[in-house]
């Protein structure tokens, strides 16, 4: 860690072409993957952010999106991305606030449902920009099926999960069988541009409860809007019908709220249930008990 601290201050000194024994950085997080390291500094009294990647394909498609979404009032602003010491870089101002998993129950219950309208706003701002034929960035692939982008990857889901020890094999087998058979209801509908973490852990708020940020864009790509849906499962906030459909009225100020999702969501939710069980293995207990919840739910539906 000493070593990446070092190689971090000399990044930010040849940016802002100051002496690195000026820089002082403070670590702020890490993917639970540990493929990217945050860090704030101050300069000049101004604060920043440098996100330390170390995959390339990651990088680059976060600066990409980054600069599509770079008219909404809610996406980081790119000050200087390269590479150096190996590392790939992105430096940004730092947004004020507060990361909203952190913050929601300090709110109080009309608080709450004007920050989900809020945020289902955002959320249909970013599915609407731009227009895509495929799925995913992958010119050579070119996949226009929705029902066949979501067959391979529910696979890759399930080959996670199979590697896994797991003590709840029955609510696991019934939940594959049922992403196998409710897969085929999905409709084939256009892509959208997609978060693919739109979680509250990457919404930012003020102590008022205003949205100042919506950020990490490193997954972020055409794909199927009902993704960023299940994201927000990822938490239970949504489990309550008053604050799901605060949520939703606030995309349908902008769009049309995913047709797939409300007609499946049995099927996302077993979906992301599947997916929060398998995708952390043993660094995520609180994300597999989660996943457990969403597809036991899913059994009575």
């Amino acid at each position: 860690m000493r070593d990446l601290n070092l190689k971090v201050k000399e990044i930010i000194s040849e940016i802002f072409n100051t002496n690195k024994d000026n820089v002082k950085i403070d670590f702020i997080d890490h993917s639970i993957l540990d493929r990217n390291y945050i860090y704030t500094f101050y300069l000049d009294e101004k604060e920043y952010v440098i996100k330390i990647s170390y995959s390339y394909e990651k990088w680059f498609n976060e600066i990409n999106v980054l600069k599509l979404l770079s008219e909404n009032y809610f996406v980081p602003n790119i000050l200087n991305y390269g590479e150096k010491n190996n590392l790939h870089y992105i430096v940004m101002r730092k947004i004020p606030g507060y990361n909203l998993v952190d913050k929601i129950n300090s709110f109080s219950e009309n608080q709450q449902l004007k920050i989900l309208s809020e945020i289902g706003e955002n959320l249909a701002l970013i599915h609407r920009t731009g227009k895509y034929n495929y799925y995913g960035w992958n010119e050579g692939v070119k996949e226009a099926s929705l029902v066949k982008t979501r067959k391979k990857k529910d696979k890759k889901i399930i080959e996670k999960i199979s590697k896994l020890e797991f003590s709840e094999g029955e609510v696991i087998k019934r939940g594959i069988e049922i992403l196998n058979k409710d897969r085929s209801n999905l409709k084939d509908l256009t892509p959208k541009l997609t978060h693919k973490d739109f979680s509250l852990r990457n919404i930012l708020v003020d102590n008022k409860g205003t949205i100042t940020g919506i950020i990490d864009y490193e997954h972020s790509e055409p794909e199927d809007p009902s993704l960023d849906i299940c994201s927000m499962f990822h938490t239970d906030i949504l489990d309550n019908e008053l604050y799901f459909n605060s949520f939703k009225n606030g995309y349908e100020k902008i769009s049309i709220f995913p047709e797939n999702f409300l007609k499946n969501k049995r099927y996302y939710m077993v979906n992301t249930g599947l997916y929060l069980y398998g995708r952390f293995s043993d660094k995520g207990i609180e994300a597999k008990k989660r996943g457990i919840d969403l597809i036991k739910n899913s059994l009575n539906y």
